[in-house]
């Protein structure tokens, strides 16, 4: 009898701790659905309300998930909504319209903030393929950086962020079949330039078109990476020449469209590698 008692003593607070671990596994999923089944963020309020827990129990959860980078917390609404990383389970997000969605804001702000244009560009049958794009009026000449529209990869600052993540041989395929065709005088027409141009590109982080796709349009291109570190798209700043200074773009430019390249990234749930300390 001792020896039963003994048995289930020790069995007990295990299991108590697994119910507990079932039960907060099921209120994490449930909160997870819940965002997943929203097409828009929701605010902590609607969502506690949604899953009928308390605000701080939806909270604990929330920075739980914010802080595996499943979820993130928008700055302006602070309303809640996945990040691309949630793709590792499932495959069934929508690419094309939920990159689209991330980036919009950040498009429109960067062309608010700086006076200059911005685009959200993706790579597609080796051309680049203007998802998103806020033009200024002194800009309105210019006319390939439209939505729907293309440009060749070789020729735009986004165009070379994108072969940046190419490989010799899919860089050589492109050559072949496409050509490097001059838009300008400024456009790289040879490919071990263009390999130069690329390796130049990986080392900064950046790529810059000066006049190559379009004369008096300048452009600095940094490249947006998805949960599995792949970049999917480049978000762009242009304008012309007496806009885009070197100057100004060092001191206003990249450190505004860097941060909102690397906000949208986790927002694709990119983490970035950080350097291991000795």
């Amino acid at each position: 009898m001792n020896c039963c008692v003994k048995v289930v003593k020790e069995m007990s607070p295990r299991s108590s701790s697994e119910k507990a671990s079932s039960q907060s596994s099921d209120k994490l999923l449930q909160i997870l659905e819940c965002i997943a089944e929203n097409r828009l963020p929701l605010r902590l309020q609607e969502l506690s309300e949604r899953v009928g827990m308390t605000q701080p129990t939806v909270l604990r959860y929330l920075n739980a998930l914010q802080n595996a980078n499943y979820v993130y917390q928008d700055e302006d609404t602070l309303r809640y909504a996945l990040t691309w990383r949630i793709c590792r389970l499932s495959e069934n997000l929508n690419n094309l319209a939920g990159l689209r969605s991330i980036a919009s804001s950040f498009v429109t702000q960067l062309s608010s903030q700086l006076n200059l244009g911005s685009c959200l560009v993706m790579a597609e049958n080796g051309r680049c393929v203007y998802l998103d794009c806020v033009d200024t009026i002194s800009n309105t000449g210019h006319t390939l950086q439209r939505i729907g529209k293309s440009s060749p990869l070789h020729a735009t600052g986004s165009g070379k962020v994108l072969l940046s993540s190419y490989n010799r041989q899919q860089i050589d395929t492109l050559v072949e079949e496409q050509g490097l065709e001059a838009l300008t005088q400024y456009t790289i027409t040879d490919k071990n330039a263009l390999l130069q141009e690329l390796e130049q590109v990986r080392a900064q982080g950046y790529a810059m078109d000066e006049e190559e796709c379009e004369l008096d349009l300048r452009c600095i291109s940094y490249p947006l990476y998805n949960y599995n570190g792949t970049i999917v798209a480049a978000l762009s700043v242009f304008g012309e020449p007496a806009q885009m200074t070197d100057e100004r773009i060092q001191a206003d430019v990249k450190p505004l469209l860097s941060q909102a390249a690397a906000t949208i990234s986790r927002r694709l749930g990119y983490e970035p590698q950080t350097p291991s300390r000795a």
